[in-house]
């Protein structure tokens, strides 16, 4: 019975080592989407802000109250 006993224990470590393994896996991969994605909008951002600074600097669009 101490045999069978043992080798549940050892079962369930493996288990546990393995479960913890692919868990470790998964929330990794998980978080490595999530920065992907958020590098993403942000260069979209940049960029937008980028174009939109362009487009008022070589355009001379102004908010500027005076100029109208």
């Amino acid at each position: 019975m101490e045999r069978v006993q043992a080798a549940l224990g050892g079962l369930v470590v493996v288990v546990a080592l393995y479960g913890g393994y692919v868990l470790v896996r998964t929330l990794t991969r998980a978080l490595y989407a999530i920065v992907w994605f958020t590098e993403t909008v942000a260069m979209f951002a940049f960029a937008l802000l980028i174009g939109y600074v362009a487009y008022r600097v070589l355009w001379g669009v102004s908010d500027d109250p005076r100029r109208h």
